[in-house]
């Protein structure tokens, strides 16, 4: 019963989130190329908004990845936030006409594989 209510939990989650990713994603940071990235966190309110929806953008598509695929948690090999953002600040500036979302979605592939 309880794997029935997170599946439909999860599926909710989600259907909000590709429904809504049009509005505030280009508010915020989803929705924005990686040039914007880059351009952002240069002041101290942009780079924590940054900072923030890159970990719920992680922290989400981590949910979903152990949920469905049963396999360990690929954030594990994350000891810091820091780490993610450094990382999200190389993949920009390398990428800077890409999505961010490609950029994280990248990072999630490359840690869940290790």
């Amino acid at each position: 019963m309880k794997t029935a209510v997170n599946k439909k939990v999860a599926l909710v989650l989600t259907i909000f989130l590709v429904l809504t990713q049009p509005v505030f994603g280009q508010a915020v940071f989803g929705g924005s190329d990686c040039g914007q990235w880059v351009n952002r966190r240069d002041s101290a309110i942009s780079k924590t908004a940054a900072e923030l929806w890159l970990a719920g953008y992680m922290s989400g598509i981590n949910s979903m990845y152990v949920t469905y695929s049963k396999r360990a948690d690929a954030l594990n090999k994350v000891d810091s936030l820091e780490q993610m953002v450094l990382w999200m600040d190389n993949y920009c500036t390398k990428n800077p006409l890409n999505r961010v979302t490609t950029g994280a979605l990248e990072l999630f592939l490359e840690l869940a594989k290790k």
